[in-house]
């Protein structure tokens, strides 16, 4: 079976408005928290996510692991538009 992330809740943690950076944590339904970076981009306005870092507050539920993992950068877009929808975005 897959793994199919799905986002329940989304807050944001830092903002610098000066260069377009952003932070958002994200409570996942499998009860995994993830931090994800934004920027945002000048001339279009569009923010892209550009890293993805799992908490170490449970066990990574792809691999298992209780360390760091790369696991979560392959749904890191999915998880990101996820996210967008439950936050208002600065």
């Amino acid at each position: 079976m897959a793994y199919q992330p799905q986002v329940v809740d989304a807050k944001l943690v830092s903002n610098n408005p000066k260069n377009g950076l952003f932070e958002l944590v994200v409570t996942l339904k499998d009860r995994t928290s993830c931090r994800l970076i934004y920027e945002t981009d000048a001339a279009s306005g569009a923010k892209n996510a550009t890293h993805i870092n799992r908490l170490q507050n449970e066990p990574c539920p792809i691999c298992r692991k209780d360390f760091l993992c790369n696991c979560m950068s392959k749904f890191k877009d999915e998880i990101s538009t996820q996210a967008m929808a439950k936050v208002e975005t600065p």
